[in-house]
């Protein structure tokens, strides 16, 4: 009788490459990124467009004319914010930095690489796409994700094909 255990190294080395070549093809197709998005505010998008009923081009200002949506300023928010309007952390930390006269600084949560080209306009006013189909139910969160879905180009061929619209490279490719 032999006291040997059997030799599981090939099994966990099998695993340990299977798992890398899954990691590997989520990055590859945009199904899951190395970033995770922190915002200088955590905007709550449901209590400005639900409750309050604010339209996407009031912060959102260019998304209907420029291929950029656009990112508020300080500006824009100080039109409801210059003084509180409630006791939120959050906004009290928006009303400090307009007071301060500082600038507001977004990152963007949706980046595309940089040989591919969209236009809000393009989708939003042209196609009339609503934002939820790229964006999902944003406009419902009570906090900025820190992460979100990316379009694969597999998303944009199928809805191009579902329109009928052109899906040869230089139509999305620069």
């Amino acid at each position: 009788m032999s006291d040997e255990k059997p030799d599981r190294r090939p099994a966990i080395i099998t695993f340990i490459v299977a798992l890398a070549a899954a990691t590997a093809t989520g990055f590859v197709t945009g199904r899951i990124g190395p970033f995770s998005v922190r915002q200088p505010i955590e905007f709550n998008h449901r209590k400005h467009v639900v409750d309050n009923q604010i339209g996407c081009s009031t912060c959102h200002q260019y998304y209907e004319t420029q291929s950029f949506s656009g990112l508020p300023e300080a500006d824009v928010c100080s039109t409801c914010h210059s003084e509180p309007q409630g006791k939120s952390a959050e906004e009290a930390k928006l009303v400090k930095l307009i007071k301060d006269g500082r600038p507001l600084v977004w990152n963007s949560l949706f980046r595309q690489p940089s040989h591919i080209f969209y236009s809000h306009r393009r989708h939003v006013v042209k196609a009339r796409i609503k934002c939820e189909r790229c964006h999902g139910n944003i406009a419902l969160t009570s906090s900025p994700p820190a992460r979100v879905t990316r379009l694969s180009m597999t998303d944009c061929i199928a809805c191009h094909e579902q329109r009928g619209v052109p899906v040869d490279c230089t139509t999305c490719h620069r």
